[in-house]
């Protein structure tokens, strides 16, 4: 009976899941590997943990006969073809539970950022011009009592919610028609029907929904003028529900007053990005979910349904659970040691 082969298309967020891999099977780990060296790695793999941006799509998974499972490094799977692989008979785990504290502190760090202007005020005095700025205070925010709108009422927009609430008596709007009002009221947030009931009445406009054919694209040219021209945007979901071509028009042109971005449209964000020229727009490198505490639990997370899944023990968290009857067949017929 042989130790089970797991690949990493690109390291763990955090050791500690790579470490209990190990412990009872040959972990490979590929550090920026190309198309090939990956497709070549996985010919005798039982298992693929995939970080963004290395993708397994459908050609990937008929190299990897004997792979029984794939796991997301996070809680999105944008990257893995869930469709393909279960048609391989594989089954796709991702971690969910780990993001609402992380990315809600960072929504909450954004709209203080924004409403501050804490990174142009650095700018400012790192070039010696601080107190020429002193005379127009105009656009210096308070968020106490502000209305934020909050679009996507998950496990994040909710403690978003909570927390704006909690720290800064906000007034708070939801639009997500899939969750109750009543969900909605016991945080202490409002039920708006329509998208743009919610931009036109939003000071801050946070962006919490899951990425679908609903979402994609939600936030557009149309969406952005219904927005005051005060308000700001915030998104740390996912960079397709706001198109990019028409934020940066919104922000060049004033229809907006500012807008912060974990997410974009295209990850990585190449060189000579418009983006960049914007002094109204916050960037980060879609980080809001990789707080320590949060990796080391993906980590563990993605490691446990693994070895769970080689064992022949369907994992919690599996997205395409009519695949696991080849799953397990394939499992029991490599006999595996663990």
């Amino acid at each position: 009976m042989a130790r089970p082969l797991v690949i990493l298309a690109e390291p763990m967020y955090h050791a500690a899941g790579e470490e209990l891999l190990r412990r009872s099977c040959e972990v490979r780990v590929l550090h920026s590997p190309t198309r090939a060296e990956l497709e070549q790695s996985v010919a005798a793999a039982h298992a693929i943990a995939a970080r963004y941006p290395q993708k397994v799509d459908d050609a990937l998974l008929a190299l990897a006969p004997n792979v029984v499972i794939v796991a997301s490094s996070g809680r999105g799977t944008d990257a893995i073809d869930i469709e393909a692989a279960t048609r391989h008979g594989v089954v796709v785990v991702n971690n969910p539970g780990f993001g609402p504290r992380p990315v809600s502190e960072a929504a909450m760090a954004l709209m203080l950022a924004l409403a501050k202007r804490l990174f142009a005020s650095d700018a400012w005095m790192r070039k010696g011009e601080g107190w020429q700025y002193r005379s127009d205070l105009s656009r210096f925010l308070e968020l106490e009592g502000k209305t934020l709108g909050i679009v996507g009422f998950g496990a994040i927009g909710s403690e978003t919610a909570r927390k704006a609430i909690a720290a800064f008596r906000m007034q708070v709007l939801a639009y997500d028609p899939y969750v109750p009002a009543a969900r909605m009221e016991a945080i202490g947030a409002r039920k708006v029907h329509s998208l743009d009931e919610l931009l036109s009445a939003s000071e801050v406009v946070s962006m919490h929904p899951e990425l679908n054919s609903e979402t994609r694209g939600m936030i557009g040219e149309a969406q952005l003028r219904c927005m005051k021209r005060s308000a700001y945007l915030i998104n740390t979901a996912r960079g397709k529900v706001v198109q990019e071509a028409a934020l940066v028009r919104a922000l060049r042109e004033g229809w907006i007053a500012g807008a912060a971005l974990d997410v974009y449209e295209d990850e990585p964000v190449g060189p000579g990005s418009p983006l960049y020229a914007l002094d109204n727009l916050i960037l980060m490198p879609h980080v809001a979910g990789l707080t320590l505490e949060a990796v080391e639990g993906m980590s563990i997370s993605a490691a446990r349904q693994i070895l769970q899944a080689l064992a022949g023990e369907c994992p919690p968290h599996v997205l395409n659970r009519e695949a696991w009857p080849a799953a397990a067949a394939r499992a029991q017929a490599a006999a595996l040691t663990l």
